[in-house]
C-alpha cells in the first residue's frame, strides 16, 4: 500500500508546471466552475456521463485491494464511479488544479479517495507502487513532450504486474466522423487551448506515445459511437 504521508508530492502552481501558458491558465480559470456541466454535455452522445464512466471502470480492471493512482483526476467523477464498483480498492487521485481537487473532495461523501494537488509528470511516489495507473481524458490537453513525460511517470510507478490505462479521444478516420465530435466538443470555440494539442495527439497516436514512454500495448477498448478509446498497457522493465 502506498505511504500516503511520506510520499506526498509537492503542490506546484499550474504556471510553474509548464502545463499551460498564461492564456491557457486564464482559460482554465474561467471554465473551471463549469467543468462538470461541460463534462455532462460532452458525454451525452455516448449514452450519458454515468454510463461512460462505468464503462471506463470496466476497462480499468481494478480488483479488490488494488493500489490505484489516477492522474489528472479533475473533479473526481471517474474516481467516485471506481469506488462505487470496487470500494476496497485504495485510490489516490492527483490533479494540478487546486480548485478541481477542492471540488472533488467536497463531492466525495465516502472519504475513500485520497485527493491531492500535484504534478502528474513528477508525482513523488516510489517505483512500482501501484497496480493500476489511470489517465482519463487529460492527455489531449497537453503538448507532446509533457504527454510523454506523464506516461513515463505512469510507467515508473506501475508495478511490473500492473497496468496503465489511458482513455482519450479516438483518432477517427473520416473527415465527417471527426467533424461531429469536433462540433460537439467545442473544437470550433475561438481560443480553445485544447484544439491544437488534441490534433497533435491524434496525429502522433496514443498507442505510439505509450510505446515511446516504455510500455507495451496489451488491449484496446472503444465506446459506441467510437469517439473515445481506452488503451491498456504494461511497463517494459
Amino acid at each position: 500500500m502506498p505511504d500516503r504521508d511520506s510520499a506526498r508530492p509537492p503542490s506546484p502552481s499550474i504556471r510553474d508546471s509548464g502545463y499551460v501558458s498564461r492564456t491557457e491558465e486564464i482559460w482554465y480559470g474561467i471554465s473551471g466552475p463549469f467543468y462538470d456541466l461541460m463534462a455532462w454535455w460532452c458525454f451525452l452522445p455516448l449514452g450519458g456521463e454515468r454510463t461512460c464512466r462505468r464503462e471506463f471502470v470496466d476497462w480499468f480492471g481494478v480488483e479488490p485491494d488494488h493500489d490505484v493512482l489516477s492522474l489528472c483526476c479533475g473533479t473526481g467523477t471517474t474516481e467516485r464511479a471506481l469506488i462505487r464498483a470496487t470500494p476496497s480498492a485504495r485510490v489516490t487521485a492527483i490533479d494540478l488544479g487546486s480548485g478541481q481537487i477542492a471540488t472533488a473532495r467536497r463531492k466525495d461523501r465516502t472519504g475513500l479517495v485520497d485527493y491531492r494537488v500535484g504534478n502528474a509528470a513528477d508525482i513523488g511516489f516510489a517505483p512500482e507502487t501501484f497496480d493500476r495507473v489511470l489517465i482519463t481524458l487529460a492527455l489531449h490537453e497537453m503538448p507532446r513532450q509533457l504527454r510523454i513525460s506523464i506516461l513515463q511517470e505512469a510507467a515508473r510507478v506501475c508495478r511490473s504486474s500492473g497496468r496503465v490505462i489511458a482513455v482519450e479521444h479516438s483518432p477517427l478516420s473520416s473527415r465527417l466522423s471527426r467533424f461531429v465530435p469536433w462540433l460537439w466538443w467545442f473544437g470550433w470555440l475561438p481560443g480553445n487551448p485544447e484544439s491544437a494539442t488534441t490534433r497533435d495527439l491524434q496525429r502522433s497516436g496514443l498507442a505510439h506515445e505509450i510505446e515511446q514512454a516504455g510500455m507495451r500495448v496489451v488491449r484496446r477498448y472503444s465506446t459506441r459511437p467510437g469517439w473515445i478509446e481506452g488503451i491498456v498497457a504494461e511497463p517494459v522493465r
